[in-house]
């Protein structure tokens, strides 16, 4: 009569790896700046709002509008960028999104011309 703690050869469990695979730690070193930079996105905007007030010559309650709106159209795109990435690949999404997100924020910034 075999003993029960007795195990066969073939059921000798090997020690898990406490070494992070490279491919994962960068995978996740860009998950986390994805997400800083989207709460820094936040922040300035939370920031400059005296700025925005004074742009737009808006009440301390209409301004509060700006940030409510801003915040609604991110709390949109939350969703939207997971129907995204199911649709188009995750890889795809971001390779995307990161080309895409400097040359929004050039045009953004560019002159604006006058028509004098």
């Amino acid at each position: 009569m075999a003993d029960a703690t007795t195990a066969t050869p073939g059921m000798t469990a090997s020690a898990p790896s406490d070494r992070i695979a490279p491919r994962r730690l960068v995978a996740f070193l860009i998950m986390v700046f994805g997400m800083f930079m989207s709460i820094l996105d936040i922040q300035v905007v939370s920031a400059s709002l005296s700025d925005i007030q004074a742009g737009l010559s808006a009440s301390s309650t209409e301004v509060s509008w700006v940030q409510t709106a801003y915040l609604i159209a991110e709390v949109i795109a939350i969703p939207l960028s997971g129907f995204l990435s199911r649709a188009l690949g995750t890889r795809l999404l971001f390779a995307i999104s990161a080309s895409a997100s400097p040359l929004r924020a050039s045009c953004a910034g560019s002159p604006r011309r006058s028509s004098k």
